[in-house]
């Protein structure tokens, strides 16, 4: 049997055994390794649904900015005619993304979000409903603050819930904007409408250095 393969014969027949045997364990070693990273690798479903986790908590962060924002920035009126007032920011708005399925982030959270948008709108709509001419503005100043407020708490929670559920992290604020510390204590000092309509009027003074007026000064 030795002598066979001393045989120029014999020495090809051995090299193609050792070929074959060699192309048999690189395959197995491929297989291996692709059943073993398909197991490692997420899913496009598991992808999918942290991206459009990272956008809703960016979009939740976002508006929870605004409405800090909005309830910390004291109307100026005109003094021309007590009615008319203005805003120095702008209104907040929740930009959420549209067209997807909120079900990538569970029936439970997915519906929570929604009903968030939901509640948004509501407070919009119950803003805009109300009498500005009557006195104290229909406490307009008052409702503006504690429905933005307590909307940012919400989304905060929601943003905590979203985190969790899929490993992220948002990144540091300034120790300085504690956003959930300054709410709490809105929420515990909001007065009635009297009392909101004072300390909106007397926040911010029309000449005061740091404010752009936005109506002319009467003499």
């Amino acid at each position: 049997m030795t002598d066979f393969f001393s045989t120029t014969q014999g020495i090809m027949t051995l090299g193609a055994l050792i070929g074959a045997g060699s192309y048999a364990i690189g395959a197995s070693a491929r297989s291996v390794l692709t059943v073993s990273g398909s197991l490692f690798k997420p899913s496009r479903s598991e992808q999918n649904a942290r991206s459009l986790a990272m956008v809703t908590v960016l979009a939740l962060d976002d508006y929870v900015g605004a409405c800090f924002a909005a309830v910390h920035d004291k109307p100026e009126f005109n003094p021309a005619e007590e009615i008319e007032f203005a805003f120095h920011v702008p209104e907040p708005v929740l930009a959420l993304p549209k067209d997807v399925n909120w079900q990538l982030l569970g029936t439970e959270l997915g519906e929570e979000i929604q009903w968030f948008s939901n509640r948004v709108s509501n407070l919009e709509n119950a803003l805009d409903s109300l009498d500005l001419s009557k006195s104290s503005h229909d406490g307009f100043f008052e409702r503006r603050v504690a429905g933005y407020t307590q909307l940012a708490v919400r989304a905060m929670d929601l943003i905590t819930l979203v985190c969790e559920k899929f490993g992220l992290v948002l990144p540091e604020k300034p120790d300085f904007y504690n956003q959930a510390d300054r709410f709490a204590r809105i929420l515990q000092n909001v007065q009635g409408p009297t009392g909101a309509k004072t300390d909106a009027r007397g926040a911010v003074q029309a000449d005061a250095d740091n404010v752009t007026p936005l109506f002319p000064k009467t003499s």
